[in-house]
Formats: structure tokens, C-alpha cells, sequence
């Protein structure tokens, strides 16, 4: 019968195994750590608000041809999100100061129970809701990005606007890119930011959407300048 002897590396080996068990234990709570301090940072500093103000363009708008409004998102039952009332809000400010006579509401987006796109439903709105005059308003809705939005609106309406004298309106952390995208395309009408309410949050669990919001700007702006829309 055989005798079998077990050397120090072999009464080791379970300890070995345990360390690296508890090792490899430790990463999860690694990771809910740094994700913890990353949504503290968010919440808590104004390292969101930092980030935000560059991507701010507020132009005087003098007196323009076309008020143009950018879409947001609209809600499944087909109301303007608050973003996109917003921005209709200022867009109905410039109207009512006679910086424009007419209205064009831009985007495509997709189609909810309604049937009508983005732009077509904020129509709607100024007309329901804000009594803007039905024949003040055009809607554009071939497209469902900022840059080909841009681009169908002045390959369809060159004949009809000067868009060098035409009025941009959307939300402040947008407009920047907006402006690179028209200049770009070497239109230089004057870019109005919307009141820029994400900057005084009503709760603190708002900043997360809020830096959300902005984190996916710069990823616009990175996509746009990849793709050769723009000119940071």
C-alpha cells in the first residue's frame, strides 16, 4: 500500500485558492464604490453646471425671415415634452416681439399614436395652445437628426427664406452645435438659446437626467466632428 505525502505547496494550495476567491470578491464592491462617488459628483458638485455653460450660444436675434424651432421628444400621447415646450415657449416669445413673421417647427422622429411627427405636433401646440396664426407656421419633418434636419430645410425652403436672416431656437446646452452646423454650412443667422431651466434643478435627482443630457451633447459634437459636420 502506498503512502501518499503532502509538501507545504500542496498544504497551500487551498489558502491560494481562498485568497483569490476573496480577491475577485472584492470587485463588486469596487465598482459600487466608484459608481457611488460618480453619482455623488453628479449630485453634489457643480461639475455638471461646469460642463454645461460651453455648450451655451445666445445671440442677439435682430430682426429675421423664419423663426426656426428645434424638436426635443414628445410624449407617447403625443404632447411636447417639457424640453420641447420650452423651446416653443422662446420661439413664441421672438413671434409675439416681431423678431419673425413666420414659424417652422424642424424634426422627424418618430411617429406616435397620432401618426403626426415632432414637428407637426409642435404645429399643433402654437396653434392650440398658443394661437399662433395657422398660416404663421411651417413644419419640416423629412428627417430625425440635427445635421440632415439642417441640411432638408435649406435644400427644400432656399428658394422661399434667406436663412442668414433666419432665427435658430433650441435648448441651451444645444445650441452650440447648432451653430457649428450652420456655420458649417455657411449660414450665419443668429442662434437663441431657450431659458436654460436644467440649471437650477427643482430635486437633486434631476441632475442625473440633467448630466445625462449633457454627456450625450459632447457625444454629438465628437460624432459630428467625426463625420466631418462640423468644425469644433
Amino acid at each position: 500500500m502506498r503512502n501518499h505525502t503532502h509538501g507545504p505547496e500542496d498544504r497551500r494550495q487551498p489558502w491560494l485558492l481562498l485568497a483569490r476567491f476573496q480577491r475577485f470578491a472584492q470587485w463588486p464592491h469596487r465598482v459600487l464604490l466608484a459608481v457611488g462617488m460618480g453619482v455623488s459628483v453628479v449630485l453634489f458638485t457643480p461639475l455638471t453646471e461646469i460642463l454645461y455653460r460651453p455648450l451655451i450660444v445666445d445671440e442677439v436675434p435682430g430682426q429675421g425671415e423664419l423663426i426656426v424651432i428645434f424638436a426635443a421628444g414628445i410624449y407617447p400621447d403625443g404632447l411636447p415634452d417639457f424640453s420641447t415646450m420650452v423651446r416653443l415657449r422662446k420661439g413664441v416669445d421672438l413671434y409675439r416681439q416681431h423678431a419673425a413673421p413666420k414659424i417652422m417647427t424642424l424634426g422627424g422622429g418618430p411617429r406616435g399614436k397620432s401618426g403626426l411627427s415632432y414637428a407637426e405636433l409642435m404645429a399643433e401646440d402654437l396653434v392650440r395652445y398658443h394661437r399662433i396664426p395657422r398660416e404663421d407656421i411651417l413644419s419640416h419633418s423629412e428627417t430625425s437628426n440635427t445635421y440632415a434636419d439642417i441640411t432638408s430645410m435649406v435644400a427644400r425652403f432656399k428658394d422661399r427664406f434667406n436663412f442668414n436672416r433666419s432665427i435658430y431656437v433650441s435648448s441651451a446646452y444645444h445650441t452650440y452645435r447648432i451653430k457649428r452646423l450652420l456655420l458649417k454650412k455657411n449660414i450665419t443667422g443668429p442662434v437663441v438659446a431657450a431659458e436654460p431651466y436644467e440649471l437650477t434643478p427643482l430635486r437633486t435627482v434631476d441632475r442625473m437626467v440633467f448630466f445625462r443630457e449633457v454627456s450625450r451633447e459632447y457625444l454629438a459634437l465628437f460624432y459630428s466632428r467625426m463625420r466631418g459636420w462640423l468644425e469644433i
